[in-house]
């Protein structure tokens, strides 16, 4: 099943991140045209997480995904599902490991040592 972002809205400090499912090319008569699932989500979380608010959307769109996985696209009816702090510390650690392994694959320069013909000395220790 795909969806296409259409947007949110917020009150106070809840956003409400608003999402339609997309038929494909030859899209059968007896399903609904328009399916729309809306996630609501608690900014303060976000910034509890150190999640920039345009990561929302992609945390959604990963929650959606999870919660319709093996439901057929005839059974999908619209639907409003909330982002949870288990969400948000799940997609903090992941990106946390990302980054980490990047760092471990990141080779160590060398120190720096100026050529013998250099002007650049360096003090020396006695």
């Amino acid at each position: 099943m795909q969806f296409a972002y259409m947007g949110f809205t917020q009150e106070a400090n809840i956003r409400h991140f608003h999402f339609q499912r997309v038929l494909p090319r030859a899209r059968p008569t007896r399903i609904p045209n328009v399916v729309r699932f809306t996630l609501n989500a608690d900014m303060a979380l976000f910034a509890t997480y150190r999640i920039p608010v345009q990561e929302g959307p992609a945390i959604c769109l990963q929650i959606l995904t999870a919660a319709l996985a093996g439901t057929d696209e005839e059974s999908a009816e619209p639907a409003s599902y909330a982002v949870t702090r288990e969400h948000l510390s799940d997609f903090a650690l992941a990106r946390t490991k990302v980054e980490e392994a990047k760092l471990a694959r990141r080779r160590a320069r060398p120190p720096f040592k100026p050529s013998n013909n250099s002007q650049l000395k360096w003090p020396r220790v006695n």
